[in-house]
């Protein structure tokens, strides 16, 4: 069985707000979402396409203090947060 990967939504713009993390803004939905500094490094790596293990190792090996099982929880949160406005399947899964 294949892992579903998620991306980020192509029409969704980010302005990196330095230290504060970033904003996302999806003008189909006129909506926006504000990133703390690690869900802004989520999104930079979902430019890519990425499975929960892929960002969840992402979050573990990036954040020492976090173990497997909080990063796969935070990075399950995350996708479930932003779906399917700012982040979504990837696009051969669709």
């Amino acid at each position: 069985m294949i892992a579903k990967t998620w991306r980020a939504n192509a029409v969704v713009s980010c302005v990196d707000e330095g230290e504060d993390g970033a904003m996302l803004y999806n003008p189909d939905k006129d909506d926006t979402v504000l990133l703390n500094p690690t869900g802004r490094a989520v999104w930079t790596l979902l430019a890519a396409p990425r499975t929960l293990d892929e960002i969840a190792a992402h979050l573990a090996g990036n954040w020492p203090d976090v173990t497997a099982e909080q990063a796969r929880k935070d990075a399950e949160q995350f996708l479930d947060a932003l779906a399917p406005d700012f982040v979504v399947p990837a696009a051969d899964e669709s």
